[in-house]
């Protein structure tokens, strides 16, 4: 066994070192079932205190697994346990009361999740709380003490080579990159990167994105104002952010008077008739500096025009 969880830490942290995360972090869980079996497993990171969580990696299970669970989530005695007591390894035998309780009855049961241990620990670059539970739908089939030993063995080692997934997958870029959440928490940062939010929009952009060029990163993949150029590419349930610095980009006197038209709720037509020119040259303005600023809708357009008009 000994051996066999030798060899097995040692491919965990090899393949941390060529696999893309996601990637990465689903072979992991497939591979802890080599050594502990599971009916479905679940790698997760989020706020303790708030119980937001920020992304998960559910195996053999439905990724709407979370769903049901945002009713109930700060009356779970299980994540009571787990959140206030990390760096061990937990079982649900520990809580006898734990199958009477709302959580079990409107959630985790429903899922057949009959038996389950956990281990969480504080990640100390983004203050989350990263997590694997994995779960049995037989009840009599609970996990013994030497699975439990071997799981917080696993999971001390699966966290630390995460870390160094991320920053190896960030570090192959040819620019300033970071991975980022829903929220626009930055989960893994090279340095480089972090300087240059914080040189653009202060110390707290260090560590989270401000709301409106997180929002723009995930719908359009791109954010761009007048020092800073963001492209992101989704990576699972993060996006991969590389940063450049942004290009002196000039509009001409009629794009301008089209652009600030525009912005300002008009329509084609209506910009046409306010500048004396047809619809079909304004839409030609508008593609023009669509392109130039590397932008796609009228919201964009506005930003920028704030920012640099």
């Amino acid at each position: 066994m000994h051996h066999k969880m030798g060899d097995f830490i040692l491919a965990i942290h090899d393949a941390s070192m060529h696999l893309p995360p996601a990637e990465f972090h689903r072979w992991t869980l497939a591979e802890i079932r080599q050594h502990i079996d599971f009916d479905f497993a679940i790698w997760g990171a989020g706020n303790g205190e708030s119980r937001q969580l920020h992304m998960a990696t559910i195996l053999d299970q439905t990724d709407t697994l979370f769903d049901t669970w945002e009713a109930v989530k700060h009356e779970d005695p299980y994540a009571n346990l787990v959140i206030g007591n990390t760096g061990r390894t937990w079982s649900i035998e520990q809580l006898p009361e734990f199958r009477r309780s709302r959580a079990y009855n409107e959630h985790w049961g429903l899922y057949y999740a009959r038996q389950m241990i956990s281990t969480m620990e504080l990640d100390p670059q983004t203050g989350l709380h990263i997590f694997v539970t994995l779960a049995r739908e037989n009840r009599s089939n609970t996990f013994s003490r030497q699975e439990t030993e071997a799981k917080n063995i696993i999971t001390q080692h699966l966290f630390l080579a995460a870390r160094h997934n991320d920053m190896h997958c960030l570090r192959a870029n040819q620019a300033p990159a970071a991975f980022i959440d829903q929220r626009g928490l930055l989960h893994a940062s090279l340095p480089e990167f972090s300087e240059l939010l914080v040189s653009e929009w202060g110390r707290q952009a260090g560590q989270f994105l401000p709301d409106e060029v997180n929002k723009a990163l995930w719908q359009t993949g791109h954010y761009r104002n007048r020092h800073l150029s963001l492209n992101a590419e989704r990576f699972h349930n993060r996006l991969l952010v590389r940063a450049g610095i942004t290009p002196p980009v000039s509009l001409s006197t009629r794009e301008l008077e089209t652009a600030w038209a525009y912005a300002a709720g008009n329509s084609h037509k209506e910009v046409a008739r306010m500048l004396g020119i047809s619809p079909t040259t304004v839409r030609t303005h508008l593609a023009r500096i669509y392109q130039k600023l590397a932008i796609s809708d009228k919201g964009a357009l506005a930003i920028w025009l704030k920012e640099n008009g």
